[in-house]
């Protein structure tokens, strides 16, 4: 249920009238006219995956803002690509790495190739809020760091690999 303010004139058997102010639940209100979705501020809960144990770790998106006034907001996962190859040498073959397609929050393998220099994992969403305001499709990035040491930063190798999908 939506709040409005509505001005209410009544008038009666004076010469004057008098206007006054009264908040008025409306339960069949249509939905606002003008809404924003700011998915600007958006990250991941955990940009950093660490330890590399082949877990499937949960991946939320944070950070999208809306007027509070407004309908919530819906998060959709569309996507979700990695730059090594799903069962790559030294990645214990542990196929898909990922999932939650259509889903709120994406599941991905906490794993990466170990001649490598570590994984990025690509995560793209829209946001929007049942009125057809929307956001996106904007992707983040999760790492799978080689080693805490000197290679903490992976590379991208610049492929793209289904995480989804279990390879033949």
């Amino acid at each position: 249920m939506r709040r409005l303010t509505c001005a209410i004139v009544a008038a009666g058997a004076v010469v004057a009238a008098d206007t006054t102010t009264a908040i008025v639940p409306c339960n069949d209100c249509p939905p606002p006219t003008t809404t924003t979705i700011d998915c600007s501020g958006a990250t991941l809960s955990q940009g950093v995956i660490w330890p590399p144990d082949h877990s499937m770790v949960p991946e939320t998106i944070m950070g999208v803002t809306t007027d509070s006034t407004l309908m919530p907001v819906m998060i959709k996962i569309t996507g979700i690509h990695q730059d090594e190859p799903v069962n790559a040498l030294g990645s214990g073959n542990t196929a898909p790495d990922g999932s939650g397609i259509g889903m709120s929050t994406a599941y991905v393998r906490a794993e990466r190739a170990g001649p490598g220099t570590g994984r990025i994992y690509f995560i793209t969403f829209t946001a929007g809020d049942g009125s057809g305001t929307q956001c996106g499709p904007i992707t983040l990035q999760a790492n799978v760091p080689h080693d805490q040491g000197q290679g903490f930063n992976p590379v991208d190798t610049g492929q793209r690999y289904d995480s989804t999908v279990i390879p033949p």
